[in-house]
């Protein structure tokens, strides 16, 4: 608020004068309406003529800080919603043109999944003691603070919707409108258009003269979206398993990569010496040049299993707890080895590097 406005309010209210006489002199001075209905509402009535300064709201270090914390995992939890919404789409429609690998991404889902349950909590948390500070200092409303990242979130979440929407149609255009890319615009918009619904209501109610009026449905929308946000959290704990498959998953993949850099390391042997180990303890004996891998399984201390079937080929045996199955293309280093089923497992590879392997794991028993 300008000084110079604020002071003219002031004395002209001191000398008696009409408030709707104020405003009127002044809008036609220019003023614009907003700011003329500001400086007159900072100033109340006495009996003794003098007006009385209403309370000037000013933001702590503190109230910034639980606005800033509120809004953070407020992105966090839409973006870990919305990658898990992503992936259970993609689980449910797989795409064989989609580079990746459903077992591989499942640290992803996991991730996003800690992100949502620690998050929203927070969230709920803070948004929940902010609330009770306004309803005890309503006037705390105008916070700078506040209004600005509220805005800030609003521009962010009307971008996403603009967006979304020219991909949707853009997507129509060009004919490419499969259920995979229609869900996953669907989530964009609902996720997006929730927080820009549910905070544009918040700013149009600070700003209107009667704040009751809309504050049941956006209740109910901040309801919803609550509900929402708990059934996604259990979507991807579902897709994500319980914690002693999620280990065992760990397991598996170090056995994958122990064989995958054994099967580098007989190759460089066999370049550097023209024939194949007699076995894998000649690898930590010569080791010619490369690193040497952990030849043992994680959890048995077992050796790997090694044989040499002729000049050409050798053999990796290694014992998996689970079976990978591959949702879409796998990157072709690691195809022989991240696909496998559970139990006793080899695999026939070649002595060249440029070979490209053809035969499929083996499941073997004792």
């Amino acid at each position: 608020m300008s000084d110079t406005l604020d002071t003219f309010v002031r004395d002209a209210l001191a000398r008696g004068a009409d408030r709707e006489a104020i405003h009127k002199a002044l809008t036609d001075a220019g003023w614009p309406a907003g700011e003329v209905d500001a400086a007159l509402s900072a100033w109340i009535d006495t009996p003794f003529g003098v007006p009385a300064p209403r309370r000037r709201v000013q933001t702590s270090a503190r109230e910034a800080f639980l606005y800033l914390v509120m809004f953070a995992t407020l992105y966090v939890v839409a973006f870990n919603a919305g990658a898990l919404l992503f992936a259970w789409i993609e689980r449910m429609f797989p795409d064989a043109a989609a580079y990746g690998d459903w077992q591989n991404g499942l640290r992803a889902v996991r991730g996003w999944t800690a992100g949502v349950l620690i998050a929203f909590p927070v969230y709920l948390w803070i948004a929940r003691h902010i609330g009770q500070l306004l309803a005890r200092e309503p006037e705390k409303r105008g916070s700078a603070v506040r209004r600005w990242l509220t805005y800030l979130t609003l521009f962010l979440a009307a971008l996403v919707l603009i967006g979304n929407l020219v991909v949707v149609v853009s997507g129509l255009l060009s004919g490419e409108l499969t259920v995979r890319f229609v869900l996953k615009a669907l989530v964009v918009f609902l996720i997006a258009g929730t927080v820009f619904g549910h905070y544009f209501s918040g700013i149009r109610r600070d700003e209107s003269e009667a704040p009751a009026r809309g504050a049941g449905p956006r209740r109910t929308l901040a309801r919803a979206a609550g509900i929402a946000v708990v059934a996604v959290a259990g979507l991807g704990l579902w897709m994500s398993g319980t914690p002693g498959v999620a280990r065992s998953q760990a397991l598996d993949a170090r056995r994958a990569d122990d064989l995958n850099a054994t099967m580098l390391a007989v190759r460089e042997y066999g370049a550097a010496y023209g024939a194949l180990p007699e076995s894998l303890g000649v690898l930590r004996e010569l080791n010619p040049g490369t690193p040497v891998p952990d030849l043992r399984d994680p959890v048995t201390h077992e050796p790997y299993e090694y044989r040499v079937i002729d000049d050409s080929a050798f053999e990796l045996c290694a014992t998996f707890e689970n079976e990978t199955k591959s949702r879409g293309r796998v990157a072709a280093q690691f195809t022989d080895f991240w696909q496998h089923p559970a139990g006793r497992t080899c695999f026939r590879l070649s002595r060249a590097p440029s070979r490209v392997e053809t035969g499929a794991p083996r499941p073997q028993g004792p």
